[in-house]
């Protein structure tokens, strides 16, 4: 199998989010379940062996950022601002594919 950069960035993140959920603070806003749950979804996005979009491994990196601030207090995700970007991460992370789809239909 081979280990291109992307695949290493979204295994670094999987890595972070376990450890944090694991051993980070049992108080933090997000919590460790959500931080496992974005753990197995990047791990999942990390074992496919298809060439990721660059905006998914942007949303990944910037998904796992805010999730562990936030559960270490750094960040405040209750703000109207953090939230519509968390909003706008997921969607590129989960969905950037199917956007894509749709955007090729329209132009054609």
């Amino acid at each position: 199998m081979k280990a291109s950069f992307c695949r290493s960035i979204l295994g670094v993140g999987t890595v972070a989010c376990f450890a944090d959920a694991v051993y980070g603070p049992r108080g933090g806003d997000p919590g460790p379940w959500l931080t496992a749950v974005l753990g197995i979804l990047l791990l999942r996005r990390a074992i496919i062996t298809v060439s990721q979009p660059a905006i998914v491994i942007l949303s990944a990196v910037f998904l796992t950022t805010l999730v562990v601030a936030g559960n270490h207090g750094l960040l405040n995700i209750n703000k109207p601002v953090w939230i519509g970007f968390t909003l706008v991460a997921f969607t590129c992370y989960g969905f950037w594919e199917r956007i894509e789809k749709v955007w090729k239909q329209d132009t054609l």
